[in-house]
């Protein structure tokens, strides 16, 4: 049976879904609702379709693989259309319309914060989806509708976690980490509203650890008081911050509270940096040579995926910075990031990009200048993660300085 050269897209093969069943006026949740089906294809188209092949697109029955084109053809044929790709074109055309249309009833705030929610919730997961409510959200924030952004994670279709649309989620968090900073009022919501969402992830807190600014470390409180399991992450922030801003004391207050090492590789490296910090200021390097030792053969900067172990580098590196060891920048770089295959998801590909400026400074600072200038000149500076952007800014153009 042909295939598809491209994999079909969910929101098409939900779309697909829904209309079948609405042509078939019942829902199709048991094999022998699959064999009624079969049996109104034939009817309906004199094509046949099998059991088997119907329970796999409804997910009745496990399957590794995408329909055929014949497949798709079929089940399109059934509801109307020519084609899978004419019904392809029809959904884009009609999602473009309908998007367009509730956008314009927000500009002109003709639109109530219900039927605003009901109309977006009851849309398809798509780029486009995404797209639309971003700028709904910087059109809501020009007109400074607090109770649109209280109730924003209402948002099911939108902040629902799907592997396919994880970065346009992240975009969008971004984007309204942005809009925070820049009001005070959005901050307080967040403050308020943000600390505790219906998912499995805390976005706004876990993919935006953005502690220098004014509103995080009173979400991040407000997050522990009423989820108190994050309380490794939530020491481990405190003891960053207090880190960086030479308050020691209370710095400690939070080191001495964190009973286990965290599994997770990004937080395992936060929690080998706080130790980096603690053995500088409080043991005058003492064990600086064991830490170090640790970093270097520590399964998360020597893992075989290659995304996990260039971004525990790099987060692993943040902290190296700021103790001064540069040679230990080189040396997982060299020996240990630079194994990374040529493909690399996104966020990974942003943290290798924002290694580099940790990389290059190192080269520098270690008088390996022409070195410096070679991976300098490949850093993108407009490939900077959020988190890091303020800090990774403030490196690139010191650089900028000292090799140009």
């Amino acid at each position: 049976m042909p295939r598809l050269l491209q994999e079909p897209k969910e929101e098409h093969l939900a779309y697909l879904k829904e209309l079948i069943i609405n042509t078939f006026s019942q829902p199709i949740i048991t094999t022998n609702d699959c064999k009624l089906l079969e049996e109104a294809i034939v009817e309906a188209i004199n094509q046949r379709l099998s059991v088997d092949t119907i329970a796999r697109l409804f997910s009745i029955k496990k399957s590794d693989s995408s329909p055929s084109i014949f497949t798709l053809n079929v089940f399109s044929s059934y509801i109307g259309y020519p084609s899978w790709e004419g019904l392809i074109k029809s959904y884009v055309e009609q999602n473009i319309l309908h998007q367009k249309a509730i956008l314009f009833e927000v500009i002109q705030n003709t639109i109530s914060i219900e039927d605003l929610f009901n109309k977006l919730n009851a849309s398809s997961k798509s780029a486009l989806l995404f797209e639309t409510i971003n700028q709904i959200i910087l059109c809501k924030a020009q007109q400074k509708d607090e109770v649109f952004f209280k109730r924003l994670f209402e948002l099911q279709v939108v902040f629902e976690f799907s592997e396919s649309y994880k970065y346009a989620i992240y975009h969008t968090i971004h984007l309204l980490g942005s809009l925070c900073k820049q009001n005070d009022w959005l901050a307080e919501i967040a403050i308020g509203h943000y600390h505790h969402l219906p998912f499995a992830e805390n976005y706004f807190l876990e993919w935006l650890v953005v502690p220098e600014q004014h509103y995080y470390l009173p979400l991040l409180e407000n997050s522990y008081k009423s989820n108190p399991s994050i309380a490794t992450f939530y020491h481990l922030i405190h003891c960053t911050h207090f880190a960086e801003n030479h308050q020691w004391e209370l710095f400690l207050e939070h080191y001495n509270k964190i009973t286990e090492s965290p599994m997770h590789n990004m937080l395992a490296m936060r929690w080998l940096g706080v130790q980096l910090y603690y053995d500088k200021h409080f043991e005058n390097g003492l064990h600086h040579d064991k830490l170090v030792d640790k970093i270097l053969k520590h399964a998360s900067t020597n893992d075989n995926d290659s995304g996990h172990r260039v971004s525990s580098i790099f987060m692993i590196s943040t902290y190296l910075y700021a103790v001064v060891a540069f040679e230990t920048i080189i040396a997982l770089v060299e020996q240990n990031a630079a194994k990374h295959t040529a493909i690399l998801g996104y966020w990974a590909e942003l943290n290798y990009n924002q290694l580099k400026v940790y990389y290059a400074f190192a080269l520098v600072k270690k008088r390996r200048k022409e070195e410096a200038v070679l991976v300098f000149k490949q850093i993108k500076p407009d490939r900077f993660d959020l988190n890091f952007k303020t800090r990774m800014i403030a490196i690139y153009s010191s650089l900028n300085q000292n090799l140009n």
